[in-house]
């Protein structure tokens, strides 16, 4: 095979073994050179890919280790390989925290493990990632995301209705907050059923939620029976 119309034969092997030289001794610029002749004669290359993504990431070439990246994730996925597919996709969050896809995706790949700390330690980092207020939408998936293999997880559950109520949701922040006064009770779990009726009293603010709150400080966890909840306007 000929490269670039060169008299020169192409012998891949020869051109890798060069590109791994210049890789070993720090040359970064001319081993990613080296990778680029095989990637020029086959694009799909995916061993090449693997290698110069990390190359990529050094000399500051970020698209072009997306590029890379995506190419080889897509590969491991359809192959079944999620070990090596964990690994490019939290290399690829080291370019882009704020790609909402990497954190569901690498989350996802977690859970079919069963590393479930692991993924609620990367979806916890994701909570700080997208905590301002032009991330509400990507905040608002993470804490799905969380409750989603997590429903206990009280921290999710207020998180997301303070972010339902920033995005102008507040019936589904309230509707969210009845559930959450349900569930604590029926767990008998006083701890989070008083302070969920302390954020009823804040957020669904009425006669009944204020009452309920102070008898939640004398009483067992009990709920509220749903025909005595009172109605709101959107």
């Amino acid at each position: 095979m000929m490269l670039f119309g060169s008299k020169n034969s192409y012998d891949r092997s020869q051109v890798l073994r060069q590109a791994e030289t210049f890789r070993i001794r720090g040359r970064i610029k001319r081993a990613i050179r080296e990778y680029e002749k095989v990637l020029e004669v086959d694009p799909q290359d995916l061993d090449v890919h693997t290698k110069i993504a990390p190359l990529y990431i050094r000399a500051h070439r970020r698209d072009d280790a997306k590029s890379s990246l995506r190419r080889v994730i897509a590969s491991y996925e359809k192959q079944g390989f999620v070990d090596k597919t964990i690994a490019m996709l939290r290399l690829a969050l080291t370019l882009d925290r704020q790609d909402l896809g990497l954190h569901l995706r690498l989350s996802d790949h977690y859970l079919d493990k069963g590393l479930k700390g692991d993924a609620l330690r990367l979806l916890e980092g994701a909570r700080r990632t997208f905590r301002r207020k032009r991330f509400l939408g990507e905040a608002i998936a993470v804490e799905e995301k969380i409750l989603g293999f997590a429903p206990d997880n009280f921290r999710a559950q207020v998180s997301i209705v303070r972010h339902l109520r920033r995005a102008g949701r507040r019936r589904d922040a309230r509707d969210r907050l009845w559930r959450m006064e349900m569930q604590w009770a029926l767990r008998r779990n006083r701890k989070y059923w008083r302070k969920t009726r302390w954020l009823l009293c804040r957020r669904a603010p009425s006669l009944m939620t204020s009452w309920g709150f102070f008898k939640s400080l004398f009483i067992s966890p009990v709920a509220y029976r749903p025909e005595k909840r009172p109605r709101f306007a959107s």
